[in-house]
Parts: structure tokens; sequence; C-alpha cells
């Protein structure tokens, strides 16, 4: 209760990131602004559970050359904090409370119990303690209604009885909560105590990248290239964004441990796919690119590309249709099918989404 006490008191404190001093703010446009913070005094350091944490500067093993290749070309989208400092994105009152609410509400991967929600994808359970998983996500151009969303992820997970920890990132376009109908980045996570956050909206998510913001918006028809991995040595979940081409990376910042109870030593399933919410009195909104799979086409509906689980031993790997277990609950409105490898430049992929409309169900 104590813990559930503190959480709430903080979250009071900080329904705007405005009052938190800053030494930079950089404007993208009128009303989307970061403001730079000092690294150890960014909001999610107040998290009840953080109170002695030390925050880890970069993953155990990783190549800082190929992260500063990525780094530069990340320098181009103008977000660029001062040493010292990370972009924390300035957020109304009213987003930050609708975003503590989101990840426990809405975007569950476990199950879309909630009316008005919808998921199509896939979840690998072949295998237990995988240590992260990797993709690419294609942004699309949908129109959906102010109170609705519509989102593409790639996720980690464990389930004991009533007890659930997940951590998801993707794009979504949510207008309730980033003010337009742009898609942008995201990632939200479910922890210890039914405790849960979306992006740095509350305590939570620690970033360490001064040029990289866990959320910021897109572009349209953009590839975003995402990886979740449980550090060796630490156990934090770290969120890197990379570009297999080159092979080059940044590492935004991490999940620590200290917030999950079932995620200490890896995830028990890990997937992929996407997520729509809505009024369950008005129809639905369309996920992917709006299309139902075509198994004969797999650039006819929207489609995750490059995706790669990491075992128990940390390294990264395919998988087949066996190992997938689909997650579908209208399938006259959505649909998920495992495309598998296609070559070289495309890898393992899977296709998803459909029109939503009035016959989804609640």
């Amino acid at each position: 209760m104590d813990i559930f006490v503190s959480f709430v008191v903080f979250i009071l404190s900080v329904l705007s990131v405005e009052s938190t001093m800053h030494m930079k703010s950089i404007k993208l446009s009128k009303n989307v602004i970061y403001d730079c913070m000092d690294i150890y005094k960014q909001p999610s350091l107040s998290h009840p559970l953080l109170k002695h944490h030390n925050i880890q500067m970069k993953p155990t093993g990783w190549d800082s050359q190929s992260e500063n290749k990525f780094a530069e070309r990340k320098n181009k989208n103008k977000i660029e904090c001062p040493n010292g400092t990370v972009p924390i994105l300035r957020t109304k009152k009213k987003h930050v409370i609708q975003s503590q609410e989101y990840p426990i509400n809405n975007f569950t991967v476990l199950t879309a119990k909630y009316p008005g929600t919808h998921i199509a994808g896939m979840k690998i359970v072949e295998k237990h303690n995988y240590r992260g998983v990797a993709g690419g996500l294609r942004t699309y151009n949908l129109i959906i209604d102010k109170n609705q969303s519509t989102s593409a992820q790639a996720y980690v997970a464990t389930a004991s009885n009533d007890d659930a920890n997940s951590i998801q990132v993707g794009w979504m376009i949510n207008e309730q909560l980033f003010g337009d109908k742009r898609p942008w980045s995201y990632g939200s996570w479910l922890g210890k105590h039914g405790t849960g956050c979306f992006n740095v909206q509350c305590p939570g998510f620690v970033q360490v990248a001064k040029n990289g913001p866990i959320s910021e918006p897109l572009k349209l028809d953009y590839l975003l290239w995402l990886t979740i991995h449980q550090d060796k040595e630490t156990k934090n979940w770290w969120l890197t964004q990379t570009n297999p081409g080159d092979v080059s990376k940044i590492h935004l910042g991490y999940w620590p441990k200290e917030l999950f109870n079932l995620l200490g030593d890896g995830a028990d399933f890990v997937g992929f796919g996407g997520i729509v919410t809505g009024d369950p009195r008005t129809p639905s909104p369309p996920m992917g690119n709006g299309r139902l799979p075509n198994k004969d086409d797999r650039l006819w509906s929207g489609y995750l590309d490059h995706l790669t689980i990491i075992e128990p031993n940390y390294t990264h790997a395919g998988f087949n249709d066996l190992m997938t277990v689909p997650l579908v609950d209208s399938s006259v409105c959505y649909d998920v099918n495992y495309v598998g490898y296609v070559d070289e430049h495309v890898g393992i992929a899977v296709s998803y989404g459909g029109p939503g409309g009035i016959k989804c169900g609640d």
C-alpha cells in the first residue's frame, strides 16, 4: 500500500513536465516540444521502486562505434540535447492522466478483454526465458476518430495466474494521447502491483540517449526498427533503435528490473502484431494499412519484417510457424498471417491488420 500511495503522490506532482527544471527546449512544432532535463533528475527516477537505482548508461557488451553512427543520422531530426541531459516530451495534464490508463486498461498483450479493444498478432511460446525481440514496423496513413487508437508493436511478457508483466514498443496513432493524427513511436510497461506507464509521462522508463526520445512523431511509410532486450548482467530491459542495413544503433534507454516481479529472468513469450481501441458502440478503427492479410501477397496488408527473437543464451534467432500462436479476437475485421523468411532484405515477415467496421463485436 505504501508503494501505491507513493506512486499516486508522484503522479500528481508531475502532471506537467513544464514545471520541471530543464536546461533547453527543442520545439519541433507548435504542440511538439522537448525539454532537455538533467539525466539524473528525470521524472522516472522518482518512482518509489527506483529510490536507490543507479543509472546504466549503456547495455553490457554493445559496440559504441555503431551507436555513434546512428546518432549522427538521428541528429537530422533536430532533437539534440546537451551532454548530461535527455529529451522529455512536454505534455498536457490530460495526456499524462490518459497515459497511465492506456498500458493497463487497453494494451495488455495477453487478451483483448476490454470492450472496444481488438488484437491481431502472434506470440511465440516454444521456449521460456526469452531475452528479447526485434523487428521492423512500418507506419501507415490511417483515418480514425479522436477517441480511437491503432498501433503496431513488438512485446515481451510473462503471465502467472492473475498477474502479468509486459513491455511493448512500436508506433501508434492516438489523438487523445499525442494531440494529433500522426503515427508516434511509443513504449509501455506493466509491472509490479499492477502499475504501468506510457513513454515517460510517469515513472518507469529511464531515458539515456540525448538525441533519441522514446516517443516522437514519425513520417508515413516510415520503417521503425526496434529491439527490446534484457541486459545480461543488470537484467534491465533495454530499448534500442537499430538499422539492420548497416548495423548501426542508438540505445534510447531501459526499463529497470526493479519495476517487474515476473520478468527478472527473461520472458515466457514474445510476439508481434496490432491493437486497436475505441468506443464499442461505434465502428472499430482500421489496423495495419486497413486491409486483411492476403496469403498470396505479403504487401497487400500491413506487415512487420526482419523479425527475430532473442534466445535464453542472448543470441538472435528466427522462428517458424510451428512456434507461433495466433491472437485474433475478431477475424471478420482483423487477421494475422505468418509469411516466414522472404529474403535477406526482408528476413522473417508477418502480415496483419484489417478494415475494422461495425461487425467486429465488443
